[in-house]
């Protein structure tokens, strides 16, 4: 990994050429990009309706339904009308149109002085104003008419285009809402209002905010970035990299797309602006250290030297963190790739394959330009970091970073506050979560002041709503629907939609032919009821045309068909009512019929149900990777532990946040849980990364902490702020989805500062951490592993371990390391370098011994509070280990098997010593006798 890290910084002409290369490779694979806005992608792969769905669309027609809405108050014109019919005929002869309904072709069915009249509303258009009035009377008289063409006070009517949707153009939906606003463009002038509402459209207008979106909000999170880093890190030559490293990966990420066949979708436009807040992270992150390693470097090298100084500083510190973040963050948005939807599906590749590649470019090409062109001055420290014996308390950083770490030791003072303060928060935050709701309406997706939203909501409110499914019902027996007794149940489920009132109108052939017999009694509205007998159904059937009816009944009457209309873009509102309506439609139905609620609109609703799987699966799935990485890395199950805690809080919280404002779980919202842990977990990576090498500086855990949390202050801060910032730029998005999830992840990246400056301090005081790498990249001599009693029957891995448990003394030839009649608990254990061990007494001093790699001294002040009995002084340069008692007993806590191994070898030396005195004692007291 090392050679990786510096690969850049000694091949530094490689490295560039090896990345221009890719970037030119990914270059060609922009042009294989496309755009998918289109309603398949919010539809579960696993949706158990849509077999039944497209049966029942094959025999009964596409719910794909476009609403060319028209209003005038002289609607009922000679002018107005020949408009209308020109824009019939011309929508009919689209070549992608199965059917035009209007009041050309809506039937009318009406007693004239005991005649039945069935004709269409309008036969063409009416020669003088009499024929029109009779017109205007004959629909606004038709309560198969009023609702669906034409408003309460005919000012208004509708034009029904149902599309048949070519599968194979990607491009379609733009092409049909094109191809229809060309038809009704050149009529505007003629109208107060037209405009078409329907999938195309819906489609097409996403397209349009996706591509505004793609334009506007990357320029605002440049800007977002620039003000940030300059005011954090006082460095204006930094934007150039997260620039730089941000600009390469959007081209890398977007051309394999390309060559993928990964569309972009409405959530891929906020990708730039992810790339650019998320990948300049990582930047922040080395070039701080970067400056902490031109602080601590020598101030009289050259230019050259300090920068590579500083980069090779920033790889021995980061070296680790950076790759494990870089995996963290991918995964966490990679996390989603398992939903059933494939518009988040489609976005989880997008994002996982331009994050990897930003923290590929990252850690390659950052150390490069860091060596070449990197800042020769840090202006962030009042003092150097060399000052080891200055509490961070007592130095720090100016202005808002000093205040802020201020307010973090002082938090770290009282833990049991911030403990108690944070399970009071997790509570509270917890009820509310279970209160968020689920949405995944197209048009929900819009903010509400979107013309398409009021356009939708204009034809609600004078008509119906746009949104169209089916009741279907089937039997299995013969003409089953021209039984009168199944033609009630069809009545009755259409009385219970009217009574409900949460859908707007719903028509089936029961409602025909209860108009024809209506009709046949004078229009007496009480006779609004399917007839009696099966003579009577086939008798009013003849009033129809197979086309009037072939929406609502199947050839050979064994399948019957309801077209239910609805204005309901809350999901969790629309599955309530579904619900009602199928217990309902079922109850009605009876055993003899088979029941099915079908409709793009209801297989779009049911996926908000997976929504909620898919956030638990990829949230916990995230989890628990992380939990084994970082178990791992830090080689305890409760670094694991640790790593979570700060990371799991935010998303507590956003949730809670959800459900106390209203904010549904939606494709966007629902991905803001796996992202923001897999971008939160970077600070805590860096945190807990740092607090172990601060850990070998000292045995005591506060001061670490603190060293930690100071050292880590400028990177957290600011990128944490500038993630915020950057997403809540998204607030700028065209979509409610958007700005969601940027206003969202924003609190979820203060809440995860606020975690991990505040609470991951707390936890990290109480245990003490030893990483992986540390223990594997450890230098010991052969001697220290192979005759150190102290680690005797100790693997290699277990006495590394052990080192790193312990604080690391580095001494100096002549420097005294244990001083005669001085009282201490600390064992040592000499780990290179040699000293010697003499006896202070009356007379002088006499060398008793020379301790070489290994050797073990301080045994019996460890065990028992006394003073020391004898001087060791270094006789070279060397480093020991120490191991204090009181820290020893509490840093093994978590490793009991080392520190039963500890202490048997430490007993095992005692009893050495003990039975080496007795024989020199004895030894002594033969000669005494002899003499």
């Amino acid at each position: 990994m090392q050679k990786f890290l510096t690969f850049g910084v000694n091949h530094r002409g490689i490295a560039i050429a090896i990345i221009a290369a890719i970037t030119i490779f990914c270059g060609f694979g922009l042009d294989k990009l496309r755009i998918d806005t289109s309603f398949d992608s919010l539809i579960s792969d696993n949706d158990p309706t849509k077999l039944v769905y497209e049966r029942v669309k094959e025999e009964f027609g596409s719910d794909n339904t476009t609403i060319v809405y028209v209003r005038s108050s002289d609607l009922w014109t000679q002018d107005r009308l020949v408009a209308l019919e020109d824009m019939h005929f011309a929508l009919e002869d689209l070549p992608f149109v199965q059917r035009v309904d209007s009041l050309f072709t809506v039937r009318s069915i009406r007693d004239r002085d005991g005649m039945i009249d069935s004709s269409t509303v309008l036969d063409g258009v009416p020669f003088d104003d009499v024929e029109i009035q009779a017109a205007r009377d004959n629909a606004l008289y038709s309560p198969l008419v009023v609702g669906n063409f034409i408003s309460a006070d005919g000012s208004v009517t509708a034009i029904n285009v149902t599309i048949i949707k070519d599968p194979d153009n990607p491009d379609f939906d733009h092409y049909a809402y094109g191809a229809i606003d060309a038809v009704i463009a050149p009529y505007a002038d003629q109208f107060e209002e037209i405009f078409q509402v329907g999938p195309p459209r819906v489609n097409a207008d996403t397209e349009i905010g996706l591509m505004s979106d793609l334009s506007l909000l990357a320029p605002l999170s440049l800007g977002v970035l620039t003000v940030t880093i300059v005011l954090f890190l006082r460095s204006g030559l930094a934007l150039v990299f997260p620039v730089i490293t941000s600009a390469i990966s959007l081209v890398w990420g977007f051309g394999l797309m390309g060559y993928l066949g990964i569309p972009i979708n409405i959530l891929s436009a906020m990708l730039p602006s992810l790339v650019i807040v998320i990948g300049s992270t990582e930047d922040t992150h080395m070039l701080s250290t970067y400056l902490n390693g031109i602080n601590a470097g020598d101030k009289k090298g050259t230019g050259a030297e300090k920068r590579r100084y500083a980069v090779l500083f920033l790889i021995r510190h980061l070296g680790l963190p950076l790759v494990l973040t870089a995996v963290t963050t991918t995964l966490g948005f990679a996390a989603n790739s398992f939903a059933d939807m494939g518009l988040m599906r489609n976005f989880a590749y997008a994002a996982s394959i331009a994050i990897a590649a930003n923290g590929v470019i990252t850690l390659m090409l950052v150390p490069s330009l860091l060596s070449l062109f990197g800042p020769l001055r840090s202006r962030l420290h009042n003092t150097s970091p060399n000052q080891e014996a200055v509490d961070p308390e007592e130095e720090g950083y100016r202005g808002l970073i000093g205040a802020i770490l201020k307010l973090c030791y002082a938090a770290a003072r009282h833990p049991r506050y911030v403990i108690g303060g944070t399970i009071v928060l997790t509570v509270f935050f917890g009820i509310f979560a279970f209160q968020t709701k689920v949405s995944n309406d197209p048009i929900a997706f819009f903010k509400p002041k979107h013309p398409l939203v009021q356009d939708v909501n204009t034809l609600a409110e004078t008509l119906s709503g746009m949104e169209i499914f089916y009741i279907n019902l089937s039997s299995t027996k013969p003409d089953a629907f021209r039984n009168p007794e199944n033609l009630r149940r069809l009545a009755d489920i259409k009385d219970y939609i009217l009574r409900d009132g949460r859908f707007d109108t719903a028509l089936s052939i029961a409602d025909h032919l209860s108009l024809v017999n209506r009709e046949f009694h004078g229009g007496d509205a009480d006779m609004m009821v399917v007839p009696d007998t099966i003579a009577l159904v086939d008798q009013y059937l003849l009033f129809f045309q197979r086309a009037d009816l072939e929406n609502y009944i199947s050839h050979d009457f064994e399948r019957a068909n309801m077209v239910v209309r609805h204005n309901i873009h809350n999901s969790h509102d629309l599955k309530q009512a579904l619900v009602d309506l199928d217990r309902e439609v079922r109850r009605i139905a009876g055993p003899d019929l088979t029941v099915n609620l079908v409709g793009q609109n209801l297989m779009i609703n049911n996926a908000a149900d997976d929504l909620i799987a898919a956030q638990v699966q990829s949230v916990g799935l995230l989890l628990l990777v992380i939990f084994i990485i970082m178990s791992i890395v830090y080689s305890s199950l409760v670094g694991g532990f640790l790593s979570l805690v700060p990371n799991i809080l935010p998303i507590i919280a956003v949730l809670g946040i959800m459900g106390l404002f209203g904010i549904p779980l939606n494709p966007g919202t629902a991905t803001v849980a796996v992202i923001a842990i897999g971008i939160a977990i970077d600070d805590t990576i860096h945190l807990l990364s740092s607090y172990t090498h601060e850990s070998l500086r000292t045995a005591d855990r506060g001061l670490a902490v603190r060293r930690t949390v100071r050292g880590q202050a400028v990177p957290a801060i600011s990128t944490s702020i500038a993630l915020a910032a950057g997403f809540l730029v998204l607030s700028g998005s065209s979509f409610s989805i958007i700005w969601q999830f940027g206003a969202l992840s924003a609190i979820a990246m203060i809440v995860a500062m606020i975690a991990d400056l505040i609470v991951t301090p707390v936890l990290m005081s109480m245990v003490r951490l030893v990483g992986l790498y540390e223990i594997l990249t450890l230098k010991v001599g052969k001697d220290v592993l192979t005759n150190s009693p102290l680690f005797t029957n100790m693997t290699s891995y277990q006495i590394r371990k052990a080192i790193l448990l312990s604080e690391l003394v580095p001494f100096k030839a002549g420097d005294r390391l244990l001083e005669q009649g001085t009282i201490g608990r600390d064992l040592y254990v000499i780990l290179s370098g040699s000293a010697a061990v003499t006896l202070d007494h009356r007379h002088g001093h006499t060398e008793l011994d020379t301790l070489a790699e290994g050797a073990v001294l301080g045994e019996v002040g460890f065990v028992t509070q006394q003073q020391r009995t004898a001087n060791v002084d270094a006789v070279t340069d060397g480093e020991m280990l120490r191991l204090n008692a009181d820290t020893v007993q509490k840093n093994m806590r978590l490793y009991p098997h080392i520190a039963n191994k500890l202490n048997m070898n430490i007993a095992r030396i005692l009893g050495m010593r003990l039975a080496s005195t007795s024989n020199r004692l004895s030894r002594y007291e033969k000669q005494e006798g002899l003499t």
